[in-house]
């Protein structure tokens, strides 16, 4: 094939993507790896945006063809290859405007099957990931999450560079409206004491850059001013200050240490006292031999808090659930329980781990690793041939892990792509069709809403990762159910409530009708999943009883419930119980609480962290 024939050309005949590979590679002329890498994919995500507008603009279906081959080409490149940080930011640039605009498109006067393609094309486009050279295991996936979310959800479409004086012009004038209006929504926001005030702050900055000559009516610094006047709390007083800066286009010097100092988060944990024995205890349990498998993002580094098992019996089949014993293991009231608690959770940001529990001592005494003999406290499943709960039961005991697999690896096991052992294929296998017999379909027509109930995780991009997702919901269903039964002890409930909507049971009977209008207004009136003494059922997921059990490595809540898990084995006294009504109260309050201060925290560093990056497009 000559070098004269197009890149789009070489794209558009060919169907193996190996093919397409070599031929462009021929076409560049090198045989190299890394930078012509770098080359290519810059190429490729350059060609991705004509292919997507082209498509647009003619309707004609092999463009469409032709960007989803680029994204295969693309994910291939990036699975055998790592980057440096730099054009690691780089790319996940380029992938943030991909989105950004697939966003605007949708919004477009477009017919349904472009849309559905598109939408296709944004959900394809949102799995790549860029590694670095020195394989840190983190995802800058938030980080387009949040632009696109946030752009979305205000329906504001990035207009990209143009030469045009003209179409600057046009632009600023709009920009300059949008600015008056987000300020509008800022005033409301900080009067109501609304946290989602963050959002609006967000667009304002991005706004501000992007205006040449910033217009404000007197009026709004007379209302900035009375906003002072007010007594209003701490973190809207900054909100205030920020709001000052943006208005007065002073530079924001907010880094992410400054938001981390503000929320009182530690990213690394004293760590002496947890070296001592007075901080934790090993147990010993007798040693259990399930056939155990760990699936996780990533199959080294990682914390891991579950693994999964499954047997197969004449009549059915018995699911086994284990997750990593910590509510023995930290001593309550030790200075490595206070700090977990106070933390409260992991916290998962674009360039670093926020770990609840120190990595040095999870990882020690914790995290189900391969071949490692752990503590857990194991849930079995006996379930009928259609997927029916016929018994169950909770024991503690010591496993050992016999298999550990990333999503990726699972998925290709699920695929027939990959066969790592007879018996390890058909355990996933068999996890997959069971997990699929747990999401029944009753609750399947819930799943529309996941991307207003933020606190359920539906993931579809991996088949594995639903094993994994069902597997949880049947443990953190069942040890609820468990306690709630016993009557006295004080269960932590995860609880969603309907939303009093009154056209929503029709809309749930057609969840095809729905656009994104709607689905944004629906949004609006939901309530926020929360943590309960009084168990009000989970709406979101179609369940009476529910909590947050399986992650304790990761969330306080999850410990606490392990310890009721252990005091149901006991006998204890009225003021024993008192004690644990009240810790279960104050923990209540304060998990709530802390949920919406640590949402507010990763916004606002996710928006310190993209400023700090200051990545350029050329």
């Amino acid at each position: 094939m000559g070098k004269k024939m197009s890149v789009s050309k070489i794209v558009e005949i060919n169907e193996d993507i190996s093919t397409i590979f070599e031929e462009l590679q021929k076409k560049m002329g090198y045989d190299t790896q890394i930078d012509n890498h770098k080359q290519l994919l810059k190429m490729l995500l350059k060609l991705l945006d004509t292919e997507i507008i082209n498509y647009i603009k003619t309707e004609n279906v092999k463009h469409f063809r032709n960007a989803i081959k680029i994204i295969n080409l693309i994910e291939s490149i990036t699975t055998s290859c790592t980057f440096s940080e730099k054009d690691t930011h780089l790319f996940i640039f380029k992938q943030a405007r991909l989105l950004i605009k697939i966003t605007g498109l949708t919004n477009e006067t477009l017919n349904n099957t472009i849309k559905t393609n598109l939408t296709h094309l944004k959900d394809k486009i949102s799995n790549i990931l860029f590694r670095n050279k020195d394989e840190t295991k983190q995802s800058f996936y938030p980080q387009i999450g949040n632009l696109e979310r946030i752009l979305e959800s205000q329906r504001i479409l990035i207009i990209f560079n143009d030469n045009n004086e003209q179409q600057k012009d046009i632009r600023n004038k709009e920009n300059q409206k949008l600015f008056i209006y987000i300020l509008k929504k800022c005033f409301e926001h900080i009067e109501a004491q609304n946290d989602s005030i963050y959002q609006y702050l967000h667009i304002l900055h991005m706004l501000a850059s992007q205006i040449s000559d910033l217009k404000i009516d007197l009026s709004f610094f007379k209302r900035l001013e009375t906003l002072k006047a007010r007594n209003l709390p701490p973190k809207f007083s900054i909100i205030i200050n920020e709001l000052e800066n943006i208005m007065q286009n002073k530079t924001n010097n907010t880094t992410p240490s400054d938001v981390m100092i503000k929320y009182d988060i530690k990213p690394k944990l004293t760590e002496e006292s947890a070296s001592q024995a007075k901080d934790f205890q090993l147990l010993i349990y007798k040693e259990a031999n399930p056939v155990t498998i760990t699936i996780d993002g990533t199959v080294s580094d990682s914390i891991k808090d579950d693994a999964i098992s499954i047997r197969q019996e004449r009549d059915g089949y018995t699911l086994g659930i284990h997750i990593a014993d910590v509510g023995s293991f930290l001593k309550p009231k030790s200075q490595l329980d206070l700090n977990a608690q106070q933390t409260f959770k992991s916290i998962y940001l674009p360039n670093q781990i926020i770990h609840m529990i120190p990595p040095n001592i999870s990882k020690q005494h914790l995290s189900l690793d391969k071949g490692k003999k752990r503590n857990a406290i194991s849930l079995y499943v006996k379930l009928g041939k259609t997927g029916e709960i016929e018994d169950y039961y909770f024991t503690e005991e010591t496993i050992s892990i016999d298999h550990s697999l990333s999503y990726t690896s699972a998925d290709r096991i699920l695929r027939g792509e990959i066969s790592i052992s007879s018996d390890l294929d058909y355990s996933i296998k068999l996890l997959e069709y069971i997990t699929s017999l747990l999401n029944n379909s009753q609750r399947n027509d819930y799943r529309f809403i996941k991307d207003i109930i933020h606190d359920i995780s539906i993931v579809d991009r991996h088949y594995s990762e639903k094993i994994v997702h069902e597997s949880m919901i049947l443990y953190n269903r069942l040890l609820a159910e468990y306690l709630s039964k016993i009557g006295e002890l004080p269960v932590i409930y995860r609880i969603h409530e309907k939303p009093e909507i009154p056209t929503l049971e029709s809309l749930l009977k057609s969840p095809e009708k729905l656009d994104q209008d709607t689905i944004t207004i629906l949004g609006e009136f939901y309530p926020k999943a929360a943590y309960s003494l009084n168990n009000v059922g989970h709406f979101g997921l179609k369940l009476n009883t529910y909590s947050h059990s399986s992650a304790p490595i990761r969330r306080y809540t999850d410990i606490f419930m392990q310890r009721l898990y252990f005091l149901s084995k006991q006998d204890i006294t009225a003021s024993q119980l008192r004690q644990l009504e009240k810790e279960a109260l104050d923990l209540v309050e304060y998990a709530n609480k802390r949920e919406k201060e640590l949402k507010m925290f990763e916004e606002e560093y996710e928006e310190a962290y993209i400023k700090a990056l200051k990545p350029c497009d050329k």
